[in-house]
């Protein structure tokens, strides 16, 4: 079979993310765990000419369209919307079939999109990403970057939002003894937002840690994460976390992968907090053809919408996934508990936000496997700054070449 065609290029679920039927988180997504991190320069300074490496071009395409029953997010007036969107998606993967000792990842794709009710709001969206990995016989070496342009209405805010993203680091692994692994690294994430009544942010974070193979299915460690955040509408707060390691994989049935633990963070006006960090992410495949995904994520982030005030930000997700004959069938439900923070004053006096969202969906081929129907449908209901439902239905085709 060829890997090519069964899995779509690395960045297509990333680059295509905002044509799919999700909310429009942009004030959080600062906090989102990423493998990305910081490039520099230009390819040909990355890579070395002398190495042997053998390569692979992918293209895709995704175009549909999606209905938004509350397209503001408003509580008593909610709007209706349909978009229609193109994302076009260009991959080079220097390794396709793994093994080698140097390889990178490079993709870029933009998003075309237009609304029929709204169309001052049609633009384009970019989303570019490099990853670079150097492999020795005890270590190895993760650069990593990712610019993503965001819009839509954020949920937070309750406003349609223009902005951008820009995520970057570097990871270094060791193996120190036959059953212990050191790593450290760095990274950092900085938003921007075009409207002046938004302020953009910056989170520097750098970690030390390690891991002792208990056995060959399961490591247990621990790291030491410090972090720094600042922003337009933020004193700069700096963060440590002492964080719990756990990884076990079972085969290809059982894959968890945890970093949880205290963190406590202090801010320029001498506040203090102490609270909880870190994401737990697991998939069960207890049948042939079935697949139990979950994720937990906490993280404390600027919010971008009002000044002197973080967000403490919980997210937890759980999908149900059926592989079909042709195509897959899959449902889960997503929840979202933000805690406003204030640290200074003139901060907004709010009540937390808290989301519910239930989404199903379905994909199959089309005539071959290159081309794919995919349809989702998302019903959320908010309560908080306004108590908002929405729903989302969205019918896309999707192409590998």
């Amino acid at each position: 079979m060829n890997l090519k065609y069964l899995c779509l290029p690395i960045l297509t679920i990333a680059a295509m993310a905002q044509s799919s039927v999700q909310a429009a988180e942009i004030s959080t997504r600062i906090a989102d765990p990423t493998p990305w991190s910081t490039g520099g320069g230009m390819l040909e300074q990355m890579v070395p000419t002398d190495l042997n490496i053998k390569g692979g071009m992918n293209f895709a395409l995704q175009v549909g369209s999606i209905y938004d029953s509350n397209f503001f997010l408003d509580e008593t007036n909610g709007e209706n919307e349909t978009s229609f969107y193109a994302t076009p998606l260009i991959e080079y993967i220097s390794d396709p079939e793994g093994g080698a000792k140097s390889s990178f990842t490079v993709s870029y794709g933009p998003s075309f999109r237009a609304y029929n009710e709204n169309s001052e709001f049609n633009d384009v969206d970019h989303v570019g990403e490099v990853m670079w990995t150097i492999r020795g016989s005890r270590t190895e070496l993760t650069l990593y970057s990712r610019y993503n342009e965001l819009s839509g209405t954020d949920r937070l805010s309750g406003d349609f939002v223009n902005g951008s993203l820009f995520t970057g680091g570097m990871r270094l692994e060791r193996r120190l003894a036959s059953r212990t692994i050191g790593f450290l690294g760095a990274s950092t994430a900085i938003s921007d937002y075009s409207q002046d009544d938004f302020q953009g942010a910056e989170v520097d974070s750098v970690f030390l840690g390690g891991l002792w193979e208990a056995t060959p299915r399961t490591a247990f460690g621990s790291s030491v994460r410090y972090s720094h955040i600042s922003g337009d509408g933020v004193p700069d707060t700096d963060a440590w976390a002492l964080l719990m390691e756990v990884r076990h994989i079972v085969s290809s049935r059982i894959n968890l992968s945890a970093s949880i633990g205290p963190e406590y963070a202090q801010n320029d006006g001498d506040q203090d907090r102490l609270g909880v960090t870190g994401f737990l992410k697991g998939t069960y495949n207890f049948a042939e053809r079935w697949s139990w995904i979950n994720s937990i994520r906490h993280a404390l982030v600027p919010t971008s919408s009002s000044v002197n005030q973080l967000v403490d930000d919980l997210v937890v997700s759980t999908t149900l996934q059926r592989s079909l004959e042709q195509g897959s069938i899959g449902g889960g439900l997503e929840y979202r508990y933000s805690e406003f923070v204030n640290i200074g004053s003139g901060a907004d006096l709010r009540s937390d936000e808290q989301n519910l969202a239930f989404v199903l969906s379905w994909s199959r081929p089309l005539f071959t496997e290159r081309l794919a129907l995919d349809a989702s449908a998302r019903y959320a209901f908010n309560s908080g700054r306004s108590d908002w439902e929405q729903f989302l239905f969205a019918l896309g085709l999707r192409s590998s070449f």
